[in-house]
């Protein structure tokens, strides 16, 4: 089983986060967003909650092109919609380092 560290973890759960706020900001379900960024609903779903994967309860990690179909589905920038996991990431990562 692959380790996966803290700051990947933080990275998919604030990710997550941005995704169902900003679905909800444009009153869309997760069956329309997943639908109109040509994905899986279960899959969206799981994305919303951080993980890539249930099974193994990987976080979030998404390939570019889902990003990009995401940020479409969603009306917003890539770069906005990636601003606030960057963030969070960066800061989990400075506190991995001290460890």
């Amino acid at each position: 089983m692959t380790e996966h560290s803290y700051a990947e973890r933080i990275l998919g759960t604030i990710l997550g986060k941005t995704l169902a706020k900003r679905r909800k900001e444009l009153g869309m379900t997760q069956e329309e967003v997943a639908y109109k960024a040509q994905i899986n609903r279960e899959h969206y779903q799981q994305m919303e909650y951080g993980r890539s994967d249930r099974k193994r309860n990987s976080p979030l990690n998404p390939k570019l092109s889902t990003l990009l179909k995401l940020a479409d589905a969603l009306e917003i920038p890539v770069e906005v919609l990636l601003r606030d996991a960057l963030a969070a990431y960066a800061e989990a990562k400075k506190h991995e380092e001290i460890f």
